[in-house]
């Protein structure tokens, strides 16, 4: 029987409330929410014992793929954040989202690593439907259209999904753990 670790319970609860705490807060004006549930998503699971190196590895990895990414919507003027204060730099809450979603690959999301179809296809549907939402919310407007905007969208998840499975399998291997979160009582 497997049971979920404590760390696992951690990011599950935290990557469900992730992306409410951002997109709500960023259309209500209360965006360091984000900020908060990631800090709980990283330090939580530190204190149960996870691999903390690991886990600021990914963090770093979502933050980069951020500053790659987000500014090429942003030019294209494929999107518009309700706070954004650049053209270039996605706001804060984007940041916290990247970084949460990163980290999740160790635990609630650490199925993907070894699925890549499903890894695709899970990040082309997911990212066209959480920013569709995202805008239909007030966190962002979208000049060129929801279509295009979610194709987009969808394409380029398709894409960031697997990369981000395969980078926190590799992580995982580098630091010698299983972190999945799942214990094995069988």
């Amino acid at each position: 029987m497997k049971t979920p670790t404590p760390q696992f319970l951690i990011n599950l609860i935290g990557f469900q409330l992730l992306w409410p705490a951002a997109v709500l807060g960023a259309a209500s004006g209360y965006s360091y929410l984000a900020w908060w549930v990631l800090a709980a998503m990283l330090l939580l699971p530190v204190a149960a014992g996870s691999e903390w190196r690991r886990d600021l590895r990914m963090l770093a990895t979502g933050f980069t793929v951020c500053l790659l990414v987000e500014p090429v919507w942003l030019q294209l003027g494929l999107i518009d954040y309700v706070d954004a204060s650049s053209r270039w730099l996605a706001p804060g809450w984007i940041w916290a989202l990247w970084g949460g979603f990163a980290i999740s690959f160790f635990y609630c999301l650490a199925w993907l690593q070894t699925r890549p179809v499903l890894a695709v296809l899970f990040g082309g549907l997911g990212g066209a439907f959480s920013v569709l939402m995202g805008v239909k919310l007030g966190a962002a407007q979208a000049p060129q259209g929801e279509w295009k905007l979610m194709l987009v969208y969808g394409a380029i998840w398709a894409v960031i999904v697997p990369l981000f499975g395969s980078l926190a399998r590799w992580f995982e291997k580098s630091s010698n753990t299983l972190g999945n979160g799942i214990r094995d009582h069988g």
